[in-house]
């Protein structure tokens, strides 16, 4: 495979090839020898994009969480009248890409962010708010379903979006020990089917 030139490209084919190698082995059984090897990139080129492994393996995890934002606009823009249809979509989407993806981004960040928040304060501070913006953008919806009466209104949005996240992280913790996409769907199925209904 041919080098890129392009910085943006080598950027892009680094943090690609970095989220593989951690998908097989994790943060720590990986080498950032291992990933310019891979990406076919001087070692010296790495730290042009990132000062050091632990940024390295943030910024995978911030792509993520931008892809999936992306995922989100693309889901409400089509459901504008329904929020609690288009967050279902949302999740069942991410579900069927975990079915398709040789490399499950949403899982592999879930265990990455777990690996380097144990010994970092900044990724602890930036995984939080990462957290903290998931719950908030969810809580909205759930608002605006709550107006709706489509969703139950006996607890607060915040409380049902921070259940929901808390309980979707401990879903891919099983799906880890399973090897299994299963825990996934049955939380969905239970938040959606009874746990979230009005």
């Amino acid at each position: 495979m041919s080098r890129p030139k392009n910085p943006d490209m080598i950027r892009t084919r680094l943090l690609d090839v970095g989220l593989a190698a951690f998908a097989k082995r994790g943060y720590h059984g990986t080498g950032i020898k291992e990933i310019v090897d891979t990406a076919k990139v001087p070692k010296g080129s790495f730290y042009n994009y990132f000062k050091s492994k632990e940024e390295f393996a943030l910024a995978i995890v911030l792509r993520h969480s931008e892809e999936f934002w992306g995922k989100w606009r693309e889901s409400f823009d089509s459901h504008q009248i329904d929020p609690l249809q288009a967050l279902r979509d949302c999740f069942d989407t991410m579900l069927t890409e975990h079915l398709c993806c040789s490399v499950n981004t949403c899982s592999v960040v879930v265990h990455l962010a777990g690996e380097i928040c144990e010994n970092s304060e900044t990724c602890r501070s930036t995984m939080s708010a990462v957290v903290q913006e998931w719950s908030e953008k969810l809580a909205v919806v759930i608002r605006q379903a709550q107006k709706a009466k489509i969703i139950r209104q006996d607890l607060e949005a915040h409380q049902l979006a921070t259940l929901f996240w808390d309980a979707w992280l401990g879903a891919m913790q099983r799906m880890k020990m399973n090897n299994s996409a299963e825990p996934l769907k049955q939380l969905v199925d239970l938040m959606f089917g009874t746990i979230l209904k009005a």
